[in-house]
């Protein structure tokens, strides 16, 4: 499969949730799928961020702190074949600063597989708890990425994953997401899902 086939055939969306192992069997039900001329924003009043080789992001409804996934180049603008990608936070409840992630985090965020495909310059992003929304990573030039998935079962560029949290109980847990993206031809879709079993350990 060559690079214009991968492009077109790639699928599945993925996200980087805080879920807590690759043990942790996280149901995901679609409940509805939109349709729009632009990308909604689930939060408009929160800061959306968009920083050098980002390619997806993720918000949460407990504050306006964000994970942002981005990609490592090399010099030669060539992805990075042993640390391809980058995920970290950008402190919007605080002063908008950019922060690694903490030690567990790092270890929550080990659910999180980046994995050489057998076509050159493609890699899969295996979301361990929830494999049904894997992407795939493609170089289209130097120092150029595009984000292949699905959402709501067509082809799309996903760009943000939108978590609520209910926080009453002991372990906090994901109660409902949402996938946002740009189609091919123009315009947004969006992907509602209730979810079962997203407790963040």
């Amino acid at each position: 499969m060559n690079r214009r086939q991968l492009l077109a055939s790639s699928g599945a969306a993925a996200l980087a949730l805080p879920f807590g192992s690759a043990a942790d069997a996280a149901q995901l039900t679609s409940v509805r799928v939109e349709r729009n001329a632009r990308l909604p924003l689930v939060r408009p009043d929160w800061p959306v961020p968009d920083d050098p080789n980002q390619k997806f992001f993720i918000q949460r409804s407990t504050n306006a702190n964000t994970l942002v996934f981005a990609v490592n180049y090399n010099g030669d603008g060539s992805v990075s074949q042993s640390d391809p990608s980058h995920i970290y936070w950008r402190r919007y409840a605080s002063n908008g600063a950019r922060k690694p992630l903490k030690p567990i985090e790092r270890l929550i965020a080990g659910a999180i597989q980046v994995r050489k495909r057998p076509e050159p310059d493609a890699w899969d992003i295996i979301v361990r708890p929830m494999q049904r929304l894997n992407m795939v990573v493609i170089q289209t030039g130097p120092h150029e990425t595009q984000l292949i998935g699905h959402i709501g079962g067509v082809r799309a560029r996903p760009i943000y994953c939108y978590a609520d949290v209910d926080e009453s109980g002991l372990i906090p847990r994901v109660t409902a997401l949402s996938m946002h993206g740009l189609l091919p031809g123009g315009g947004a879709i969006s992907e509602y899902y209730s979810v079962a079993g997203g407790q963040i350990r």
